[in-house]
């Protein structure tokens, strides 16, 4: 139960330690109502969000708000109030629900929005969002906002330069049915988007995610043509140059797709959307894990590990050395100490001694490990749990130095045969020494050398934790079975 008490304690710490704050860095997800834009984040994001949470696609528009999509370790969806990306966030109230189009109408769409949090570690920017001094991981934005041509949002017909505003733009993602893109009113609005690529300030280059959607497979190839030769006269209008634009195109029919081509369509639209980065990609998992993998080298374990080893190796070697066959200084006897005063025989004795250990006086002194830093989120398990039964593992092995220690200081003439006076001095706490070390948590810590070479650090931690257990309970066992 203590150790239980422990990792109770390491799992509070470790998710108030892992709190990520908003970062501004945002990607606009655009495009005409029923373009297709709610099916793309269903995609995107489907198997992570709850049903009822699900942004709804019908023929009605269904929110006149902007939808953030930001990480949660939990999905949550809540109304907030943020005027700007870079004004801090206040939760006005969270949803079981996706609302319904009147639940949000008395809400000025320019100073409030929905925020979906969802577990997509590739929404975690680990290194900030690039405009910060501190590199410490922030949430990233993806924004869907209402599309045009659906009634009379404000918000959703403004023109393209009052929605990529600031300088925390990572990308623009433009959707459009196949058959619109090229129309009139589709066309104009992606002028109009070109030209506020233009002048919005980007990490890299301007750069435009287009994805079409309702397309056919054996059309992908000529749309993708299309669209590119579309969108490369548009931004040759606005007189810029073809290297200035980053373009990324996806031509997609969700309902033709076989799960291994919308894997392959995820993989790359993140690998695109992120690219501007250069940071390592983040993989999908467990918040713990991810939380562990931010965890500054001072706070990684194996340094401990590697010296508990070191402690039972150094104990075993010592020990060995200290007995041969049933005479614990060899070549030793009193013959050889006749004529010395008692101080300087027990001198002569503690010289052979050490010789024979083959080390210093201090080395018999120091079994302890190094104590983990007092913020470490494991400062509890392994003070508690760790270093106490690595103290009880070296505890009779100090006892059985310390015992021949003050064995060689007792010794005077009237000892008769050196070996044998040692013998009865040493036996037994040589015995129980030995016995010690041949202990489940012995055990653990060379089963737990094999971790060293893991280079995920949620793994190494959770087999460790794994490890520790079977030990707890084994030794309670044994100790209520003895009993």
């Amino acid at each position: 139960m203590a150790l239980y008490d422990c990792l109770r304690s390491f799992s509070e710490n470790l998710l108030r330690r892992s709190e990520l704050t908003d970062g501004f860095l945002t990607a606009r997800v655009v495009g005409e109502f029923s373009a297709g834009k709610t099916r793309l984040l269903s995609e995107l994001f489907g198997p992570l969000i709850p049903e009822s949470l699900m942004p709804i696609s019908s023929l009605e528009p269904q929110t006149r708000l902007q939808l953030e999509i930001t990480y949660g370790d939990v999905p949550t969806l809540s109304l907030v109030e943020r005027e700007q990306d870079y004004r801090p966030a206040r939760l006005v109230r969270p949803f079981s629900c996706f609302p319904e189009r009147q639940e949000l109408a008395n809400f000025d769409p320019m100073l409030y929005r929905l925020r979906l949090a969802v577990n997509e570690p590739r929404l975690i920017l680990e290194e900030g969002d690039g405009y910060g001094q501190e590199k410490q991981p922030q949430r990233l934005f993806l924004i869907d906002t209402p599309g045009w041509s659906s009634g009379d949002d404000e918000l959703a017909e403004q023109q393209a330069s009052a929605l990529m505003t600031g300088y925390h733009n990572l990308a623009l993602v433009y959707v459009s049915q196949a058959g619109r893109l090229d129309g009139v009113v589709n066309a104009g609005h992606l002028r109009d988007f070109m030209s506020a690529l233009a002048d919005a300030e980007f990490l890299d280059q301007a750069k435009l995610l287009l994805v079409v959607t309702r397309c056919p497979p054996a059309e992908a190839q000529r749309m993708q043509q299309l669209a590119r030769k579309l969108v490369h006269r548009l931004w040759a209008e606005l007189g810029r140059d073809e290297a200035e634009l980053s373009l990324d195109i996806f031509c997609v029919d969700f309902h033709a797709m076989s799960a291994e081509m919308l894997a392959q369509f995820r993989a790359g639209f993140w690998r695109s959307l992120l690219e501007p980065l250069k940071q390592p990609a983040q993989l999908a998992g467990d918040p713990w894990a991810l939380a562990l993998r931010r965890w500054p080298d001072s706070w990684d374990l194996r340094s401990g590990l590697r010296a508990s080893a070191h402690r039972l190796e150094r104990a075993r070697a010592l020990l060995q050395k200290s007995r041969q066959d049933d005479e614990f200084i060899s070549g030793m006897n009193m013959y050889r100490l006749t004529g010395l005063e008692n101080d300087a025989m027990r001198k002569k004795v503690s010289a052979a001694w050490l010789r024979q250990l083959g080390c210093e006086p201090a080395d018999l002194g120091d079994w302890s490990v190094p104590a983990l830093p007092g913020d470490h989120p494991l400062s509890d398990w392994w003070s508690s749990y760790w270093q106490q039964q690595l103290g009880q593992t070296l505890a009779p092995v100090q006892a059985f130095f310390d015992s021949a220690r003050q064995a060689i200081d007792r010794l005077t003439y009237d000892v008769k045969d050196l070996k044998d006076y040692l013998l009865a001095e040493l036996d037994q706490p040589h015995a129980r020494a030995l016995s010690a070390l041949d202990s489940s948590f012995s055990c653990l810590i060379q089963t737990a050398q094999e971790l060293l070479d893991e280079p995920a650090a949620e793994k190494r931690l959770a087999t460790l934790f794994t490890l520790s257990l079977l030990q707890a309970r084994y030794e309670d066992y044994y100790a209520q079975h003895v009993a």
